[in-house]
């Protein structure tokens, strides 16, 4: 169940991208950010509600902490698009938020076998090939600091989402959209942005936050029932959200790249599969 839940995650990631990204063209990657926190605290309370569990202390805490890299990771996330491509950042934050909380499972007590080990190695190797097949795509560099960041802030966030228990349900999910939506709020206020977007973009903003929201809850569900597989399947979104930009936004993908993110998915099945 685990690996399911974390793939529906990873659908989830690359649907609310194609709502997103309208959001961030429009008006900012931080007023995207923050909009979306907000819609998604609302999903993630309706959920709360209807599915078996009790906002535990320690658990709902640990959302909190996981706000702050959620609120970081998708900020740059967001910058990243707007200044390269998802075929360089997608991959690159897929493959950090399933590397270190994958570590971070092992490091805590969690079994993993060498495949799951070489799997993970592979899905590296895969970001070190998108990296290397953008050479044809303007301002890689930047999209891959972007991408670095975002990974970054997303894998720890993600960790301390392991550490919950089933006894809280989606609650965790809640705390952590609230903390994520104040988080920025703060930030845009000192920085001038709006947390509301432009009028032409709400009904987009509203179905990317409660995707987004729902993704937590996926998530969430997942690392209960089996962190290993749910951490991992959920990075695969790099498969959807690389899609939607060629489809959808004319981002360029080169054949180098594709053979990258196949790396990448090849990596996670491994893990998935040990």
């Amino acid at each position: 169940m685990g690996a399911l839940w974390g793939s529906l995650s990873a659908l989830g990631i690359g649907l609310s991208d194609l709502f997103g990204r309208r959001v961030v063209a429009a008006s900012s990657p931080l007023t995207a950010a923050a909009a979306m926190q907000l819609l998604g605290a609302f999903a993630a309370l309706a959920a709360a509600l209807v599915i078996t569990g009790s906002p535990i202390g320690a658990d709902v805490a640990l959302g909190g902490v996981s706000g702050f890299g959620l609120a970081t990771g998708l900020s740059c996330y967001y910058g990243g698009l707007t200044r390269s491509t998802s075929t360089v950042v997608a991959p690159t934050v897929a493959t950090l938020s399933a590397v270190i909380p994958f570590a971070y499972t092992v490091a805590t007590g969690h079994p993993a076998s060498g495949l799951a080990i070489l799997g993970a190695a592979v899905a590296v190797v895969g970001l070190a090939v998108v990296a290397w097949g953008g050479a044809s795509v303007a301002r890689v560099g930047a999209g891959l600091r972007w991408g670095l960041a975002s990974g970054l802030a997303y894998g720890v966030g993600l960790s301390a989402l392991v550490e919950t228990t089933s006894a809280s349900g989606s609650w965790p999910g809640v705390s952590q959209r609230v903390v994520a939506f104040g988080f920025l709020a703060v930030v845009a206020r000192f920085t001038g942005r709006s947390v509301v977007p432009p009028m032409g973009v709400r009904g987009a903003a509203m179905v990317a936050g409660t995707l987004s929201g729902l993704v937590t809850v996926f998530y969430l569900l997942g690392v209960q029932a089996d962190a290993t597989a749910a951490v991992v399947t959920a990075s695969m979104f790099p498969a959807f959200s690389v899609g939607i930009g060629w489809l959808f936004f004319h981002d360029h993908v080169g054949r180098i790249q594709i053979g990258g993110i196949v790396l990448v998915l090849l990596g996670v099945v491994g893990v998935v599969a040990a």
